[in-house]
């Protein structure tokens, strides 16, 4: 007996080799611990793997050459049989006052224009939609329609000034009734009719 040994005390026993089990537990519980110390080093990972997937997954995009000249946002050319009567810088400035007006606030009641071959008479015209619209956003519509067309026309240098335009008229489909016109004496002028009286 070991005189060193205390009474009561047993020899102590070499510990058992750890299991797969028991490993797998001990570095999980690593891990977890130093995760919960390090939140900002988890989160810097988690997101950087998201971010790699999602580079790796994505499609390369075309590659641009340095020559290629970009035609995103110029004018198309007028077709080489415009309608009878239209000049080709009109035809230009039709098409521009067409696109702002059908990407903007009034889209869903604006339709299309047409113009004289001056340009001083322009048609525009409108969908159903017209009929929801009170007076005064009416109003607002025209005076809108006429003042793209005029700041177009001074710009593509048809018009020096807006006193040339004799008459903006505004037109509901699918009738083509007149509804409204715009003239530079009178300013904006709704087209009243018995059924919006209830006569």
């Amino acid at each position: 007996m070991n005189p060193e040994m205390q009474k009561g005390e047993t020899p102590e026993q070499p510990t058992p080799p750890r299991s797969v089990l028991d490993t797998i537990g001990a570095i999980l519980s690593g891990v977890l611990t130093g995760a919960r110390k390090a939140p900002i080093v988890a989160a810097f990972l988690l997101v950087a793997v998201v971010l790699y997937y999602q580079q790796s997954h994505q499609e390369t995009p075309p590659e641009i050459s340095p020559f290629q000249v970009k035609e995103d946002g110029t004018a198309p050319k007028p077709p080489p049989e415009l309608p009878q009567g239209t000049a080709a810088l009109v035809w230009n400035c039709i098409h521009q006052v067409d696109t702002k007006l059908s990407k903007g606030l009034w889209a869903d009641v604006y339709y299309g224009m047409e113009a004289s071959f001056d340009g001083k008479l322009v048609v525009a015209k409108v969908t159903e939609k017209w009929k929801e619209l009170s007076d005064d956003k009416r109003q607002t519509l025209v005076k809108l329609i006429a003042d793209t067309w005029i700041e177009n026309a001074k710009t593509l240098r048809i018009f020096t000034s807006g006193d040339e335009v004799q008459e903006v008229e505004i037109k509901q489909l699918p009738s083509e009734e007149s509804v409204a016109s715009w003239k530079p004496a009178t300013g904006v002028q709704l087209v009243r009719k018995n059924s919006e009286f209830g006569v």
